[in-house]
């Protein structure tokens, strides 16, 4: 059974940025093609990114979210994807995180911000509780990574180039950041101003 795998997406963003790790950690090649709002408008019915267009056997098939990318790149290469409930739930929450700090992002490039928005405050304000909460937890001192570790580190990676906010306060979710910056396949895939 032949494989031929592209995965559309922007190289800052966290969601591809887990996948291209999945990818490489799996021994899957891939082409990447970088894809902006405008393409991924085009050629994705969710039109967002990443997604995921694979091949078997001659058949087109295509995967339009982060999560089913990874299960699909995971269970290819025998692995378990998010082998436990608290797993999963530390990989949902960090997603929370990752969906609140790009809608403040987008919106403040159109010129909206949370000074009086109720909305936007409480996104604010569940990235600070999320982040407290990640920040006296326990992480694996070296890979394998789990998915959740690798989903935040991709997420806190992506604040800290953005310059989002100080990841000062949160001195455990640094040392995690410190352990997968030296990580071969996070340094293949880390985010450089294009």
């Amino acid at each position: 059974m032949s494989i031929d795998i592209k995965l559309y997406g922007n190289s800052a963003s966290p969601y591809v940025r887990h996948c291209q790790i999945a990818l490489i950690e799996c021994g899957m090649g891939y082409e990447f093609v970088q894809t902006d709002a405008g393409l991924s408008a085009k050629l994705s019915p969710m039109q967002k990114i990443p997604f995921f267009e694979y091949s078997e056997d001659g058949q087109i098939k295509m995967l339009t979210d982060s999560t089913s990318i990874l299960r699909y790149t995971r269970e290819k290469s025998g692995q378990i994807f998010l082998a436990t409930v608290e797993e999963l739930n530390d990989y949902c929450s960090v997603n929370t995180l990752i969906d609140a700090q790009l809608n403040l992002f987008l919106l403040k490039i159109e010129g909206v911000n949370s000074e009086n928005v109720s909305y936007l405050k409480r996104q604010e304000n569940r990235i600070k509780t999320g982040l407290k909460e990640f920040e006296v937890m326990s992480f694996s001192e070296q890979a394998p990574w789990s998915d959740a570790e690798l989903r935040l580190a991709c997420f806190l990676a992506w604040v800290r180039f953005r310059k989002h906010f100080s990841l000062k306060p949160y001195p455990n979710l640094n040392n995690l950041l410190d352990r997968l910056d030296i990580y071969p396949p996070f340094i293949e895939t880390a985010i450089v101003d294009s």
